[in-house]
């Protein structure tokens, strides 16, 4: 059976390093509920929120791609600064 990849534009040949930021414990429960969105969507493609897709881009002059989400006006990755 062959394994699908999670990660959109991955390969099986290729070797990927994928960051996605700590949430820290001591923030605000909005922020952290926000951080946790936006790591599921990373790791899916998919915002589990509003439905946005990732578009991939790159690889940029350091070798870099990056996956960029549009996410909908009431998705919850966003967040006031009071809460960051």
């Amino acid at each position: 059976m062959k394994r699908r990849h999670r990660i959109p534009g991955t390969s099986a040949r290729g070797r990927v390093l994928f960051l996605l930021p700590e949430i820290p414990d001591d923030a605000p429960e909005e922020f952290k509920n926000a951080l946790a969105i936006r790591n599921a969507a990373n790791v899916a493609g998919v915002c589990p929120e509003c439905g946005a897709r990732g578009e991939l881009s790159g690889p940029d002059e350091h070798g870099f791609l990056h996956l960029t989400f549009e996410h909908e006006a009431g998705c919850g990755v966003f967040t006031d600064e009071a809460a960051a």
